[in-house]
């Protein structure tokens, strides 16, 4: 279990595997640094990234998918040759994709590593060029230089510590999106050593279904307060979980420090009309001498009060536990962003094709407005609609060259005029006036060949805010 509940992997590390051969397996160290200095700084961290072992068969491929699919930091290590890469260029489009697929792109962040700069001639994505990163070389002296740890220590582990710092920003901000959004808290209480496995498998299931586990460390349990801290987690709590051993605990303390969350926990769910504890006592031919008071209290005088205990297995456990917690709300699929789409009469005919590639593969939703010539044949509805659509788009197919004109001069769409907020959509027959038409008041889309689709998307994300 990495940092992040609710990602497999914390960090996915994609690079060109000529970045790690040679005598110095710079990639190797790269991580290595990271991991220890991530793991002093915010705790134990997730890291995927390929191996040789990977690559000896086809079978690495969806392993790969599916590790990008659920890492939370895709970290690119960019050489010259990384766009060269067709692996590389798939684990970076697959993740861009996770950036922009709604609800499952939430929580996701991408981090650039330069190791070297980029060739003169390579266009890097729009998504690398705009963001910040961290460089890896000096580009003076000429020719540029690739930092080395040994040489460049100190320019070297200055900009590691600002990539370390960078991502544990990031987790520890993804990690507070995830506290505010967990469905509730859920008291495990703390255990022996013997039943720390057991503990952990819960709170692992209960951390990926949503909900956050207290106490997330052992209690100082010869701190003056200690008694308040128990009682502060339970208050919070939706449920209590205590995880008994009938044998004997390698620390002897264990069954009283056990009776004491018991104790706690009963009377606080039991003040506050919650569920009573649910207490599982492990399997056991024979109970220790040492753990006979506790089981005697949780048998008898505990379950004449009705609090529940079971000696199944562990899955039985969580059955029963996933029964009286909270089931999460269905979630409401999204509304799809709406576009105003201006056509004319005559043009209708011919708008099919345009609908459904907006509506199926650009995801947004087309509110056509009809119009007679360059006049509106709902003025009210033009107004309406173009007050809730962020963007339009002028349908222009039978129509001249005039009548894109005279509909950009409408008042109704002075607050949609420039290239990222109104689109002129070309189609239909070429013609002299589609190929030459230039404007500044809108992005022209040719669309007399080809249905235009990418340059249509760059244009529905061209408004910063309006995702879809």
């Amino acid at each position: 279990m990495g940092y992040l509940p609710q990602f497999k992997n914390d960090l996915f590390i994609s690079y060109r595997r000529a970045s790690n051969e040679g005598q110095d397996p710079w990639v190797d160290k790269f991580c290595d640094s990271v991991r220890t200095s991530l793991r002093d700084l915010v705790g134990d961290v997730q890291m995927w990234r390929d191996t040789a072992e990977l690559r000896a068969g086809d079978a690495w491929r969806p392993e790969i998918a599916e590790a990008v699919d659920s890492a939370a930091i895709f970290l690119a290590v960019i050489s010259r040759t990384y766009f060269d890469s067709d692996e590389c260029r798939k684990e970076l489009d697959r993740f861009l994709g996770r950036l922009k697929s709604g609800d499952s792109g939430a929580g996701r962040k991408l981090v650039p590593i330069y190791k070297h700069p980029p060739k003169p001639d390579q266009e890097l994505p729009r998504e690398l060029a705009e963001i910040g990163h961290h460089e890896f070389f000096n580009l003076e002296p000429r020719p540029w230089r690739e930092l080395d740890p040994r040489r460049d220590y100190d320019d070297y582990h200055e900009r590691l510590g600002r990539v370390v710092f960078d991502l544990m920003e990031a987790l520890e901000f993804l990690q507070g999106q995830q506290k505010k959004a967990a469905l509730g808290k859920v008291f495990i209480a703390n255990t022996g050593p013997e039943l720390q496995q057991e503990r952990e498998r819960l709170r692992t299931d209960l951390r990926q279904r949503g909900f956050l586990v207290v106490p997330e460390r052992e209690y100082l349990w010869n701190a003056d307060d200690h008694r308040e801290r128990i009682v502060r987690d339970l208050s919070e709590s939706l449920l209590c979980i205590h995880l008994v051993a009938r044998t004997a605990s390698i620390e002897p303390l264990t069954p009283a420090r056990a009776r004491v969350q018991l104790e706690l926990a009963h009377a606080e769910m039991k003040q506050r009309g919650r569920p009573a504890p649910l207490v599982w006592i492990q399997p056991a031919a024979e109970t220790d001498g040492g753990t006979r008071g506790l089981i005697d209290y949780i048998e008898n005088e505990l379950a004449n009060e009705g609090v529940d205990y079971l000696q199944g297995s562990l899955e039985d456990l969580k059955t029963l536990m996933l029964d009286k917690l909270p089931k999460p709300a269905p979630k409401t699929p999204p509304k799809p962003r709406e576009i105003a789409l201006l056509v004319e009469d005559g043009d209708l005919a011919d708008l099919g094709p345009l609908k459904s590639l907006l509506a199926d593969r650009l995801g947004v939703e087309p509110r056509p407005l009809k119009f007679s010539k360059a006049t509106p044949k709902d003025e009210e509805r033009l107004a309406r609609t173009l007050a809730s659509c962020q963007q339009a788009i002028i349908f222009w197919s039978r129509q001249s060259e005039d009548w894109v004109f005279d509909l950009m001069d409408l008042d109704a769409l002075a607050q949609r005029l420039g290239p990222d907020r109104l689109c002129i959509y070309a189609t239909g027959e070429d013609s002299p006036e589609k190929s030459t038409f230039a404007t500044k008041k809108a992005r022209v889309v040719q669309a007399v060949v080809s249905q235009g689709e990418a340059e249509l998307r760059a244009f529905l994300d061209a408004l910063p805010g309006a995702g879809r």
